[in-house]
């Protein structure tokens, strides 16, 4: 019986649809679009924490801190969105596995750094929206807690993958750039 992926009455090769041998465009551009935001998150956080503090404070903000506050939110439900998205593509397309000639230790660092950003560009989005909508206190203090978590598990990502391609010599990095040749097909 066929399954999604086969290739029906050809002598193609059978692809594993868990497993794909690369990213799709989709997924590919998610995921430097995702990269893109949360850097402009870090860079232009300023105007949301001056906003909070004066609402906290019960004075009215600056005036041109509210763009950037209102920006800042935008871009969090727009990860959020995003980052959601990914994560259905994940689960339904699957991604392409990690090398096999990596230690078990590796792939485990690799695979927890994966799930724990995940948890972190979902999580965050939902605590600062209930921060900023709901105007729980709590949600905003692990908000903040929390960004510099994603901060340092970013950087070990970027670093995983800039080892993968300098140290390691694998494709990883050249599958999330969209750069790694496609299976040859007939």
């Amino acid at each position: 019986m066929p399954r999604p992926g086969d290739v029906v009455g050809q002598e193609e090769a059978v692809v594993d649809v868990q497993n794909p041998p690369n990213y799709s465009r989709t997924q590919i551009i998610l995921h430097w679009t995702v990269a893109v935001l949360v850097i402009m998150q870090f860079l232009l956080h300023d105007g949301v924490e001056h906003v909070w503090d004066a609402y906290e404070d019960g004075i009215a903000p600056p005036q041109g801190d509210i763009p950037l506050a209102y920006l800042h939110v935008a871009t969090g439900a727009t990860i959020l969105i995003l980052a959601l998205w990914r994560l259905y593509l994940r689960l339904t397309r699957g991604a392409p596995p990690l090398p096999e000639q990596h230690h078990p230790l590796l792939k485990a660092v690799a695979r927890i750094t994966h799930y724990l950003l995940y948890a972190l560009i979902i999580g965050l989005p939902v605590l600062g929206a209930s921060a900023w909508f709901l105007g729980i206190e709590a949600a905003a203090e692990l908000h903040a807690a929390l960004t510099p978590v994603l901060f340092w598990t970013a950087l070990v990502h970027i670093a995983g993958g800039l080892a993968e391609h300098f140290i390691f010599r694998t494709n990883v990095l050249k599958r999330m750039l969209g750069i790694e040749p496609k299976p040859a097909s007939n």
